[in-house]
Parts: structure tokens; C-alpha cells; sequence
């Protein structure tokens, strides 16, 4: 059954724990929380003989389902951690481990009522078609963190906050959300050196986010596509540099680029909301808002004769050695004179 993050700490903190727990996403600040809150199940001294875990790309399911049918030494629960089940997608790995996954399946129909298994998925997509992701997601607490809502990142950022007694304007939320391209686990370690660069004052404005917060590749891929769409062209040029003077590989440069015109290109021919498009596109909500934002401005066929520029300056550098900022400039002023006509 589908569950949220607060019934699982509630789970946790009254002891009334259920015996499967199923958590699935990305975030690595939110794993990390769950994970540190079934660790404390257990008491320190008796972690040696009632706790254990398994990377499940290392060792066999078999080996962690009987360990998770042990009863508790010298106590009354024993916690069961199940990493990276990559058997739940469709995702192949390449070493020699044989999973059996019936027995995982015949386990979560007769669970040890003593064990508390947690299996954490960090991964977006699961193989809905197989028998035990659709038994997991419908027998175990199961708590999905994939394509969080703006809602929810905001939340969990002002708890973050009120919990040290400090306060961020609004503006300055939106912005650090923006810089950090609404990764959790990204604006959690910024808020570090946000808190301890404004400790005296305890207030975050906007001006101390733009200063301080870390440029992500995909945000220096929306200032570009900002400049370019806008006809700032040396400024365009300029920034195409600096990125690759920051040692970013011409080819996954231009993947992301042309990987977030496609994007603007889908969500200016879709109609839907926003949840529908982020949910048809399978990409975070978040994205599609600032893609709306963008696409409101500029036409269709400036979007598409940005975006086959770029697919076109892709085969030259694939099939050509030609210098990649060469390129660039030369598909500058191809697009400046496709703009003038």
C-alpha cells in the first residue's frame, strides 16, 4: 500500500513498524533519512547480531531473504536492508549473481513478523509487469519519492530551516530551487553554506543564493538557451566557452542541449497541464514549469531551427574533428541569419 514519508517516521517513532517496507527513488538525502530512521530500531550494541544489510549487486537474494527469516538474537526485532534490486527493472547487470525471485515473492506472503525488511529502490522506473514489483507496491508499506512536487520540495526545505531557527524569503527559495534544478539531496547540501554564511542573521535572501549556490550543468544549460533564444548571441558564444574551459565534454554539452530543446519543443505542442505533460514525458514536473515559462516567449520556429541546428552541428562532431567551438559559432550565425529572414 502506498504510504507517505511522514507514516513511515510515524511507523518508526511509535514502534508500531509493519514487516515490509518498500522505498523507491532517486534522492539521495531522502534515502539517506529513511535508511537513518530504520537504523535506529535497532540499538547500537545490538547492531552486530540483529542488523544487516545487502547490496543486492554483490550478493544473492537468497543469501538476504534467509538472513531476513533469522529470528532476533537477543531481542525482540531484527532489521533486514535490501539494496539496489535492479531485478525489479529491466535493467541488466553484468556480473555472475543468480536471484531467485520467488523467493522474495514467498516471503512477502509469509513474512518473519520478528524482521523488518526495508528494500530501497533507488531507482525512477520499475518493471511494473513483473509479479513481484506489483506484490511489493501492493503488500509492503511502499513509499515512492519519484517526481516529487514543487510543493513537497518546498516543504521539506522550511522544515530543514525552522528546525535551526532560520527563514528564507520566497524569492530566494524559488531561486536556489532554479539553481539546483530541484535535486533535494543538491539544495539540503547548499543550505549548509547558506545557514553558516548568514549564521548572524539567520535569514537567506536572494542575493546570498545567487552568490553562493553552485551552478549545475543544467542550469547553465537553461542561461544559454536563455541567451540564445533572446538573440544575445556573444553572450551565447561566450558561455559555450566557459563551459568548456570548465573541462565539460563537447558531446555531453550538446546532449543537454538538445535534450532540453526537445524538451521545450514537446511542451509547446502539448496542451496538457503541467502534471499531465510531466507525467507523459516522464520528466519532473519542475522542469516542464520552467520549459512553460520559456515557450510562452518564443515561437515555434525559433524552438525548431534551434533545435535542428544543433542536431545537425551533433553529427559534425560525431563524424568530423573539427573544434567544437568552431562549430558552435559557425551554428551561431546560421541561426542569426535564419532569424533575420
Amino acid at each position: 500500500m502506498t504510504v507517505t514519508l511522514t507514516d513511515v517516521l510515524n511507523d518508526v517513532q511509535t514502534g508500531q513498524l509493519h514487516p515490509i517496507y518498500f522505498v523507491q527513488g532517486q534522492d539521495q538525502y531522502l534515502l539517506d533519512l529513511v535508511r537513518k530512521q530504520f537504523l535506529t530500531v535497532i540499538q547500537p550494541e545490538d547492531r552486530t547480531l540483529n542488523l544487516a544489510q545487502f547490496d543486492l549487486t554483490e550478493v544473492p537474494l537468497s543469501m538476504a531473504i534467509d538472513d531476513a527469516k533469522s529470528v532476533p538474537f537477543f531481542g525482540d526485532q531484527r532489521v533486514v536492508i535490501l539494496d539496489n534490486p535492479y531485478f525489479l527493472t529491466g535493467e541488466r547487470q553484468k556480473n555472475n549473481l543468480e536471484h531467485h525471485v520467488e523467493d522474495l515473492v514467498n516471503y512477502i506472503k509469509q513474512p518473519e513478523p520478528q524482521t523488518i525488511l526495508v528494500i530501497f529502490a533507488p531507482y525512477d522506473k520499475l518493471d511494473n509487469r513483473k509479479k513481484v514489483t506489483k506484490l511489493l507496491k501492493e503488500q509492503a508499506r511502499y513509499l515512492s519519492f519519484v517526481n516529487l512536487s514543487e510543493k513537497d520540495i518546498n516543504q521539506f526545505v522550511s522544515d530543514r530551516l525552522n528546525a535551526r531557527g532560520y527563514t528564507i524569503d520566497s524569492e530566494a527559495k524559488q531561486e536556489l530551487i532554479r539553481l539546483t534544478n530541484s535535486s533535494l539531496t543538491q539544495m539540503m547540501s547548499e543550505l549548509d553554506k547558506l545557514m553558516l554564511y548568514t549564521v548572524v542573521e539567520k535569514r537567506i535572501g536572494v542575493t546570498d543564493v545567487k552568490e553562493l549556490v553552485t551552478h549545475t550543468l543544467t542550469e547553465n544549460i537553461f542561461d544559454l538557451i536563455d541567451s540564445l533564444l533572446k538573440g544575445q548571441l556573444t553572450r551565447t558564444v561566450n558561455l559555450y566557452h566557459e563551459l568548456l574551459a570548465t573541462g565539460e565534454e563537447p558531446l555531453r554539452l550538446h546532449g543537454a542541449l538538445i535534450g532540453q530543446f526537445r524538451l521545450l519543443l514537446q511542451v509547446k505542442s502539448n496542451v496538457k497541464s503541467e502534471k499531465g505533460i510531466a507525467s507523459e514525458l516522464k520528466v519532473h514536473p519542475y522542469r516542464v514549469k520552467l520549459a512553460k515559462r520559456t515557450v510562452r516567449i518564443f515561437s515555434y520556429v525559433r524552438l525548431a531551427r534551434a533545435y535542428l541546428g544543433l542536431v545537425s552541428m551533433e553529427e559534425q562532431l560525431k563524424s568530423t574533428a573539427r573544434d567544437p567551438e568552431l562549430l558552435f559559432e559557425l551554428f551561431i550565425l546560421k541561426y542569426k541569419n535564419e532569424m533575420a529572414e
